[in-house]
C-alpha cells in the first residue's frame, strides 16, 4: 500500500509551530552598560569573551592572536552586532577568544579594531551568532552611563 499525499503545502499549525521552535533554542545575555560608544563596544567584548570561557580576561596576560576588523553598518546597533558575529566567526575559525582590543576608528556607522585574543581548544559555552533582533540598545543621554544595551546568543547546548 502506497502513503496517500493529501495536501502539499504545510497546515496552518504546523507552519505556526516550526516559527515557535526558533524561540525554543538554547540562549544566552549579557548586559552591558557603558559612558561612551567605544567602552560599550569593549566592554560587550569582554564581557562576550568571558561566556565563551569564564574569567578569561586578564589585562596583564600574553597575546596569541592578533586580527584586524573592519565593520560598517546602518546604526551602532546594527553595528555592534555585525562587529560581534564577526568577532564570533573569528573565534570558531581560529579557536581564539579575543578578549581586548584597541579601537582604530569607532563612528556610528563604522569600527576599525585590532583584536587581541589567546587560544583555546574548549570553551565553557560555544556562542554562535547574535539573532536578527538580540540587541537592545538604549542612549539615554542624560545618565551616566548613557549606553546600555542587552546582547542575546544563540549557542550549541552540547559542546
Amino acid at each position: 500500500m502506497e502513503p496517500q499525499v493529501v495536501s502539499k503545502k504545510p497546515r496552518r499549525h504546523f507552519r505556526k509551530n516550526i516559527s515557535s521552535l526558533e524561540s525554543l533554542k538554547p540562549k544566552i545575555g549579557i548586559k552591558v552598560e557603558a559612558s561612551s560608544l567605544q567602552a560599550l563596544f569593549k566592554k560587550s567584548l569582554k564581557n562576550m569573551a568571558n561566556t565563551l570561557k569564564s574569567k578569561i580576561y586578564d589585562s596583564t596576560r600574553h597575546t596569541d592572536c592578533i586580527m584586524h576588523v573592519e565593520v560598517e553598518a546602518l546604526n551602532s546597533k546594527n553595528l555592534l552586532k555585525k562587529f560581534l558575529n564577526q568577532v564570533l566567526e573569528l573565534t570558531h575559525e581560529h579557536h581564539t577568544i579575543f578578549c581586548t582590543m584597541y579601537i582604530e576608528e569607532l563612528t556610528e556607522n563604522k569600527i576599525n579594531a585590532q583584536l587581541f585574543g589567546n587560544w583555546f581548544d574548549v570553551f565553557d559555552n560555544k556562542l554562535k551568532s547574535i539573532p536578527e533582533n538580540g540587541i537592545v540598545l538604549i542612549n539615554d543621554k542624560e545618565s551616566l552611563h548613557p549606553f546600555n544595551s542587552s546582547i542575546v546568543f544563540n549557542y550549541e547546548s552540547e559542546l
